[in-house]
């Protein structure tokens, strides 16, 4: 049974905290800056076009709506239809939603309610058109309802001098309610998706590994900007005619296809390692390990390769001071480290070939380490594989 209220200019004092657990995935469309995070954008700004679309055949001119899936606890998420002049506005926005809020209290559990937008307190954020000479004011109808366990709460508003809502339109907004909140909900799960890999993505990019998801036939899944850096060198690897991810090398690129179909349909986890070399006498060492992922009862597998960078001599000074060394002791490893000799390292440090002798065998004390070999390694796997940022490096004399 319906029934009727009035909104009055009470709600312009809404508070504006009391949705920050609310998700608006249909906020700004505006140039986003992180990469991956615009084919999400798009969809969910198409998604808003075709129910706005949808929804004007019932002279519907925006609409709020909540959805609060099974499982999920007091989480809401809260989605706007025809809100452009606010949907930039954070304030107004929140305000929105505290006014719905409060309606929705008063409501109680009444499944349909006619109301009208009175006064000008949220004339701005409702885009009213309301006129206290002719009686006309914005008219709307809300609606809330229960489907598979997920709870839909919708405000539909029609402009100023509408007809109010008949019981054939509230029927059909009834049939159509969880059907908005269907699309709606996996246009917000496409944007959250695409901000992850987003996420992922500048988060890769921030370790100076080139890395890749290839499927059994080689093709990226996934892909971040060190690998797509190294495929424009075409030194190690390649894009093949038919998309796939090969080795430069035609002699290895048979033997790095078969190791990835490998890893990625096998049940059993594969961990192969290659040297790909290029023309020029340079290599570089690539891992292909099988890599999965579980949704429910479903599993994914895929093959990840990752192309290890040139191995780094100069670990952060806070790395070796906490390992016990000395600042000239550190300054010689440094130098040693970048030297073909003892005596080179020993004449770049200003020291005789006696005293780097002796600062040698401190620092492999102290390392616990007793080959030249040894040692580089050591410090090639303290360095944090990051782009610039990772902390000051060894410094020379």
């Amino acid at each position: 049974m319906s029934s009727d209220a009035e909104l009055s200019t009470l709600y312009a004092d809404a508070g504006g905290d009391a949705f920050h657990s609310c998700d608006l995935p249909f906020e700004p469309d505006h140039g986003e800056t992180i990469s991956g995070l615009r084919h999400g954008v798009d969809a969910m700004a198409n998604t808003r076009k075709v129910w706005h679309d949808f929804l004007g055949q019932f002279d519907i001119s925006s609409a709020i709506l909540t959805v609060t899936l099974s499982g999920s606890g007091a989480q809401r998420h809260a989605y706007l239809l025809g809100f452009d002049h606010v949907r930039e506005d954070a304030d107004a926005t929140q305000r929105l939603l505290a006014m719905m809020d409060d309606l929705w209290s008063r409501i109680g559990e009444q499944p349909v309610h006619h109301f009208q937008i009175a006064g000008t307190g949220f004339g701005a954020e409702l885009g009213a058109h309301g006129d206290p000479a002719t009686g006309l004011y914005d008219c709307g109808v809300a609606l809330q309802m229960k489907r598979g366990g997920t709870c839909i709460h919708a405000l539909f508003f029609r402009q100023g001098g509408s007809a109010r809502f008949s019981d054939r339109d509230i029927a059909s907004l009834q049939m159509v309610a969880p059907l908005l909140a269907d699309s709606a909900t996996h246009a917000a799960q496409l944007a959250r998706q695409s901000q992850r890999s987003a996420m992922l993505e500048g988060m890769f990019d921030r370790v100076s590994l080139a890395m890749a998801l290839l499927s059994a036939d080689g093709r990226p899944l996934f892909i971040n900007s060190a690998a797509t850096a190294l495929l424009g060198q075409r030194k190690w690897l390649i894009r093949a005619a038919d998309g796939a991810i090969v080795a430069a090398n035609p002699q290895q690129a048979k033997e790095l296809r078969e190791s990835i179909r490998r890893a990625a349909t096998a049940s059993q986890p594969v961990e192969d390692v290659f040297r790909l070399d290029c023309s020029n006498g340079d290599w570089r060492l690539a891992y292909v390990v099988s890599a999965k992922s579980r949704s429910g009862d479903v599993t994914a597998r895929c093959a990840m390769l990752i192309l290890m960078g040139p191995g780094k001599v100069d670990a952060p000074t806070s790395l070796l001071e906490a390992l016990g060394l000395l600042p000239s002791e550190q300054r010689f490893l440094g130098q040693f480290l970048k030297s073909s000799s003892l005596g080179n390292a020993a004449e770049g440090c200003g020291l005789s070939e006696e005293t780097a002798r002796t600062y040698l065998k401190r620092v492999r004390a102290k390392l616990g380490v007793h080959r030249q070999m040894e040692l580089a390694g050591l410090i090639s796997g303290l360095v944090l594989p990051l782009h610039a940022g990772d902390g000051p490096a060894l410094r020379d004399f």
